[in-house]
């Protein structure tokens, strides 16, 4: 018996939702708007990670064709965007928050980008706000230097100084997770997300792991993404205990105990004197 062959997806798109159906669905909405100007063939995957609020409303909003995968408990963003890589049959994949609009031209530009560019893993465009306010979105691997700037002397030395000046793209050391695009082959290079991270500095162990396997993180400023920012989180810099303690883990991780020790100890130490101030 003959089976039909499946149609090819050019690229496959994972969106993680938590209790937000409606920013979700608005997500998709522009997504595939702006895949058919582009002429780009997608499929839209959702992971559901708070599917016992969401699963009825998001099945009412979202288009027939989008696939979503049903989560009872929130599996965090790394688990969660392993789900659906797995699923996944494009030659791309990109990662999107589900509070970040995307328009044709910055579709297109990444996938001609990496397609051109073979030391490219990931490819990465400006995010803005609502209103085009300029977002942060790079940045160089976290050093010790960098906490101890961040969280002793409030400034930060891992950011890139003239970072808002950039015209063309350039290898940074780490974009956020936001909107991460990359073929589908570099899973067989440099593996899936990390699930021992939950929620935050992900972005920064898979950007780590693609320059240990020799290609670049490309950040590029002619192509820009409105992202709201914060929407899967409320909390405050300072209550942010997911970003503190990972951070720990990554430098573990990556540096060896003693870096894992020192990150801990400048870390707490931090916390503790903006709670004195």
């Amino acid at each position: 018996m003959d089976y039909p062959e499946k149609e090819y997806k050019e690229l496959s798109v994972i969106i993680l939702n938590y209790k937000n159906a409606f920013l979700t669905a608005k997500c998709v909405d522009y997504l595939i708007k702006s895949a058919n100007k582009s002429g780009i063939s997608i499929e839209v995957i959702v992971v559901d990670n708070s599917t016992l609020e969401t699963a009825d409303e998001l099945k009412e909003i979202l288009p027939s064709t989008v696939k979503i995968i049903d989560n009872n408990i929130n599996q965090g963003f790394s688990r969660a965007n392993n789900q659906g890589i797995r699923v996944g049959t494009g030659e791309f994949i990109l990662l999107l928050n589900n509070d970040a609009f995307v328009n044709s031209q910055c579709l297109r530009a990444g996938i001609n980008y990496l397609k051109e560019n073979n030391d490219c893993g990931i490819w990465s465009p400006k995010l803005i706000g609502e209103d085009g306010s300029f977002q942060v979105s790079c940045a160089r691997l976290p050093s010790i230097k960098g906490l101890i700037g961040e969280y002793l002397l409030f400034r930060n030395f891992d950011w890139y100084e003239d970072v808002k000046e950039w015209r063309k793209p350039r290898n940074v050391g780490t974009v956020i997770g936001a909107y991460l695009l990359f073929k589908k082959s570099l899973i067989n290079e440099v593996g899936l997300l990390d699930e021992d991270f939950f929620f935050n500095v992900e972005d920064v162990d898979y950007c780590k792991r693609v320059h240990e396997a020799g290609l670049s993180v490309v950040y590029d400023p002619r192509y820009s993404v409105v992202h709201i920012g914060g929407a899967s989180s409320k909390d405050s810099w300072m209550n942010s205990s997911h970003l503190h303690n990972y951070r720990i883990v990554y430098f573990h991780k990556h540096h060896g105990k003693i870096s894992g020790w020192l990150a801990r100890i400048i870390i707490s130490l931090g916390l503790t004197i903006r709670k004195i101030k």
